[in-house]
């Protein structure tokens, strides 16, 4: 372990020596300090916690992210470009002692300008807060200075369903089967769908939402999360709805009445105690207007109560953070065990743009192909020899893309949701040792390959 150590202090002293790490001080400064008091929030705890937390980690994630891999590719790449590695690859220390070496001072750089820099937002935000009003401090003690567990309601398994209309649909039209029977399933499924998430005009809809550890919640204030939409797209519209939530047939179950608009999620506080014997809260939708409203199956409704406390959920979050830049300078040092710098830069930060396509591949799929889309299906007619190709690729990078893209600790934070130590574990083994993994694996390999007596003769 004496060489790893090593490795790691000269990695440390290579990214000071470098300067890397003071300018990038300066600009995580920057976006903490500076960045708040540029833009100005509208008094709100939503636009207070839209500049505070989303601004501010969002930026401070983008700088640690593209400085990480800009150290990586540098501390490997040219380091061997410039025959320093040679030093170390004589002495009696493993090539992969070496990368993992850099790995973990990496590692640890960033471990300390995030734990610096989020510091900071933490208490400065906290320190601001107070300047709020009193109505708008309560809003974020109950909404945002907390961690919020999430209960979505208890749907039912639809293949069964979908398997049974497919039967009947065949069954009466015997042509669906010379289509394609993917996007035969997938028009069948959202059918099914649909009877479970649209409410009708003048219908209701029952939702019945189990909360785990009922107990835990009790004489807490709950909160309901909801989003719709309706056959118009870019409905500005406001739509009138009743709610029941609670035990049906109580004296405690609510009534409420309001006037909210389509497509955008809101949020409002409902009274504690309100689960039924079984610890499900029952919530009844009534749809007083001429549209239909279709609350989607992922979050069309969800309950949100208190788990624990902002500061342990903050840090969480942070090393939800940590994991990211581990995985990051996994991939910059993967690509230059091979690459140099410049071309190492290049591959990296391709990468990370595919990484941020998800919409795309998932478009990709949806389609069945590239290009050639038939605009009343939205689907190709015919696949061609590229589609072959180009579907299982984009299927393979989207499951791998969504291995690292599932967890959003700035999202969860802004909103005030729970980010818990089975997440965090989660985190660590999805972005950190099998993706992360993946990558050093191949670096590993390929820096073993790489013949550096060949780089210092060609100096």
């Amino acid at each position: 372990m004496q060489g790893l150590f090593a490795i790691v202090g000269l990695t440390l002293k290579a990214a000071i020596r470098y300067r890397v790490v003071i300018v990038l001080s300066f600009l995580l400064l920057a976006s903490v300090v500076v960045l708040p008091l540029m833009i100005k929030h509208d008094g709100s705890a939503q636009g207070f916690t839209q500049i505070l937390l989303t601004y501010t980690l969002s930026a401070i994630t983008f700088l640690l992210g593209f400085a990480t891999l800009w150290i990586a590719c540098g501390s490997l790449a040219r380091e061997v470009q410039e025959c320093q590695i040679q030093m170390l690859a004589v002495k009696p220390i493993p090539r992969w002692k070496i990368w993992l070496g850099k790995w973990v001072g990496i590692v640890i750089i960033n471990a300390i300008l995030l734990g610096v820099s989020s510091s900071a937002v933490y208490g400065i935000t906290l320190w601001r807060a107070g300047q709020l009003s009193e109505s708008q401090q309560e809003v974020l003690e109950n909404e945002i200075f907390v961690a919020r567990g999430s209960a979505l309601p208890d749907y039912p398994d639809i293949e069964p369903y979908i398997d049974e209309y497919m039967a009947e649909r065949l069954k009466e039209n015997p042509n669906l089967a010379d289509m394609d029977p993917t996007y035969v399933r997938s028009q069948v499924e959202e059918q099914v769908k649909a009877a479970q998430q649209v409410v009708r005009s003048a219908h209701i809809r029952r939702w019945s939402i189990p909360v785990s550890s009922p107990e835990s919640v009790r004489d807490q204030p709950m909160f309901l999360r909801v989003k719709f939409f309706t056959s118009r797209p870019y409905d500005t519209s406001t739509y009138n709805v009743l709610w029941q939530i609670g035990p049906p047939e109580t004296p405690q179950r609510e009534r409420l009445s309001m006037d909210i608009a389509p497509e955008t999620p809101i949020e409002f506080e409902i009274d504690p105690n309100l689960l039924d014997a079984e610890g499900n809260l029952i919530v009844d939708i009534y749809n007083d207007n001429q549209e239909a409203l279709l609350f989607p199956l992922e979050d069309g409704i969800e309950v949100l109560y208190k788990q624990g406390g902002f500061g342990w959920n903050y840090l969480r979050g942070m090393l939800v953070i940590l994991c990211w830049m581990g995985f990051l300078a996994a991939i910059g040092l993967s690509a230059s065990s091979f690459l140099s710098f410049p071309v190492a830069a290049f591959v990296s930060i391709g990468i990370l743009i595919v990484g941020f396509s998800s919409g795309t591949l998932s478009q990709v799929i949806e389609q069945g192909g590239i290009g050639g889309i038939n605009h009343e299906t939205g689907r190709k007619d015919s696949a061609s020899g590229l589609d072959y190709i180009a579907l299982p690729i984009a299927k393979g990078l989207l499951n791998v893309i969504n291995l690292v893209k599932d967890f959003s600790p700035v999202s969860f934070l802004s909103t005030g949701r729970s980010i818990t130590v089975s997440i965090l574990f989660q985190a660590l083994t999805q972005i950190v040792l099998v993706m992360g993994g993946i990558f050093a694996a191949f670096g590993i390999w390929a820096f073993y390959r790489s013949e550096l007596a060949t780089a210092q003769g060609n100096q």
